[in-house]
């Protein structure tokens, strides 16, 4: 009986890197040619019996309701029509490609080394470089930024303490975070909403995102100095020169941002260039970023083979692929049975259609107090509502789901970045974020939903 655990081991060893290497080529090849859809719910089904410990509840239920879906589709012959399968392959892939980066960046000694400096900035300062650096480093490492993070912290917990600032930069953290998905073209709520609106193009929502982030994350830290404790007439109050790393340092960070910086940039030239939509030119570029950077590491003697590397990426992103992939196929499921009503379901009024659009962010963040994922919430939604909404207005629908998930991401206790950082920083996430976050949250889905409201009325109207 010993021996079953050990034989069960190696034959994850075996099957998992060939079932991520099967989902890598068939959604980069899918890009420029046919590929057969069906084999990915097997190569999905495999890969989630391999690694079933490392499934989650919300991973089991969507997973099995999926496959129920895909049974019931070729059982009606209506599965090929909705074009679910083709988004389940591109978006499994996407997640073990963004696997494979997140692991290269972890490595990487330089990031860690950004991360240190960022960390150990003096007080007053350190909210911004916490927050701006939590921001950066989820580009790359995703929910690896807030583990990174908040364990860098943490090793100063009794000094931060004594600060009362623990609080104050966990938030800063989650902010950070939250800032991310709100314009990345890495991020999965970007992947997710232009893959379900293709009619979106990324650079129309992309200045819209930035400015979000960018007043998100100001909102935050003018929040955050409104409740952090002054410091003592004598303490060392940090200036520019002492709030500044030292050259070093600074090379350090900046490389980090070129890095990240190179990576947007390649995908921006395959989208323009070659004529690709924004998915499919992100995929390709984290794909071939995160293979060069693995093989640099691998001549450095920093990563493991290819086969262990692929092995790793399935077993520990196991949840993830289930759920993000599953969760794009629902949406399109949904999207093709209301579309299929072609007249039956009346369609909102117009009048009704800037209120619908502007209470999407609301519902995902009250989806997310209800431990509803922001992948699940914005593909039902988006779903729903892409056949109903017109195509003017789609622009605004995409931007209330991608801004919407970020405030989904920063302000719910149940996503993974919450429930890491307040993990590893000893805080209960639902107190932390009645108390500091409830109000910076309810302003902001206020004044979003007028902005959407507003926008969509306008672009109606023309």
């Amino acid at each position: 009986m010993a021996k079953a655990p050990v034989i069960a081991g190696r034959v994850r060893d075996i099957l998992n890197p060939a079932l991520a290497l099967y989902l890598l080529v068939a959604g980069a090849a899918a890009i420029v040619v046919p590929v057969p859809d069906i084999p990915t719910v097997f190569v999905l089904l495999a890969l989630a019996l391999l690694n079933h410990r490392g499934l989650n509840r919300p991973a089991w239920i969507i997973g099995g309701l999926v496959l129920g879906l895909c049974l019931w589709g070729w059982a009606g012959g209506w599965i090929d029509a909705t074009g679910g399968l083709g988004r389940m392959t591109f978006l499994a892939a996407f997640l073990v490609a963004l696997g494979l980066l997140s692991r290269a960046a972890s490595r990487a000694p330089d990031i860690r080394k950004a991360a240190a400096v960022v960390a150990n900035r003096p007080r007053g300062a350190r909210y911004l470089f916490v927050t701006l650096g939590t921001h950066i480093f989820a580009i790359f490492l995703n929910f690896g930024a807030a583990s990174l993070m908040a364990t860098l912290l943490a090793q100063t917990r009794e000094t931060l303490e004594k600060q009362n600032a623990v609080e104050d930069l966990t938030l800063s953290m989650l902010r950070g975070f939250g800032a991310m998905p709100m314009w990345s073209p890495l991020a999965l709520s970007t992947i997710i909403t232009l893959s379900i609106l293709p009619e979106v193009d990324y650079f129309q929502i992309l200045p819209y995102g930035l400015v979000a982030a960018a007043l998100y994350l100001g909102a935050g830290y003018l929040a955050s100095r409104g409740t952090r404790t002054a410091p003592a007439p004598d303490a060392d109050q940090p200036t520019i020169s002492r709030a500044m790393p030292p050259m070093p340092d600074q090379i350090i960070l900046l490389r980090v941002v070129a890095r990240v910086a190179l990576l947007v940039a390649v995908a921006f030239v395959l989208h323009v260039a070659a004529d690709l939509s924004m998915p499919a030119s992100v995929l390709l570029a984290v794909l071939g970023f995160s293979l060069a950077w693995w093989a640099i590491q691998v001549a450095a003697q920093l990563a493991p083979g290819l086969h262990r590397e692929l092995s790793a990426t399935a077993a520990s992103g196991v949840n993830e692929i289930v759920i993000v992939s599953c969760a794009g196929f629902l949406g399109a499921v949904i999207a093709w049975f209301v579309a299929t009503f072609d007249g039956a379901l009346p369609a909102p009024p117009d009048a009704l259609v800037p209120a619908l659009i502007a209470l999407v962010p609301s519902g995902m963040v009250l989806g997310g107090h209800m431990a509803l994922n922001p992948i699940v919430s914005a593909s039902i939604l988006l779903g729903v509502l892409h056949p109903l909404v017109p195509e003017p207005a789609l622009v605004w629908l995409a931007l209330a789901a991608i801004i919407g998930w970020g405030l989904t991401a920063a302000s719910t206790p149940f996503t993974a970045n919450v429930l890491i950082t307040s993990r590893i920083m000893q805080l209960e996430p639902a107190p932390l974020l009645r108390g500091g976050n409830l109000k910076l949250t309810v302003l902001s889905l206020a004044a979003l939903g007028l902005f959407l409201a507003t926008c969509t009325v306008v672009s109606l109207q023309g």
